[in-house]
């Protein structure tokens, strides 16, 4: 099991896993993933880890039709706009990947999932964001 270290897994089953980012104290952005270095105000030493909701939409998608090793096509890959602000790059589940299955806009959560599986059968293990609802 490979895991990312921006995921908050939780230590007791009540808990949910989550995404952590990053606030600057001085300017307010909020980043994912987490830095050093704030990107507005460009001043070190000023963000501070944060935990993020794992809501957002769907800002664009795509349904790949060939994928890299370890992962199975056909799947759909999406810039998701997180509620706090920052906009990432995932893995659409929870639906067919077609396109009639997702619009943009669309509410999505994040969940953490299999992602890929290495060459030794080990499995990837990373954030992807599923629909809130069915169309």
């Amino acid at each position: 099991l490979i895991a990312p270290s921006h995921i908050c897994f939780p230590s007791s089953p009540s808990e949910k896993p989550y995404l952590i980012g990053s606030k600057c104290s001085l300017c307010g952005i909020i980043t994912f993933p987490q830095r050093k270095v704030c990107p507005a105000c460009v001043k070190g030493e000023t963000m501070k880890p944060i935990p993020l909701s794992g809501k957002g939409k769907i800002d664009s998608f795509s349904i790949s039709h060939v994928a890299p090793p370890g992962i199975k096509a056909p799947y759909i890959q999406s810039w998701v706009k997180l509620a706090e602000g920052p906009r990432i790059f995932s893995i659409i589940t929870g639906c067919e990947p077609s396109e009639k299955a997702l619009r943009i806009g669309m509410d999505v959560e994040f969940t953490v999932g299999k992602l890929a599986e290495d060459e030794e059968g080990n499995d990837w293990i990373g954030y992807q964001f599923r629909p809130v609802a069915k169309i």
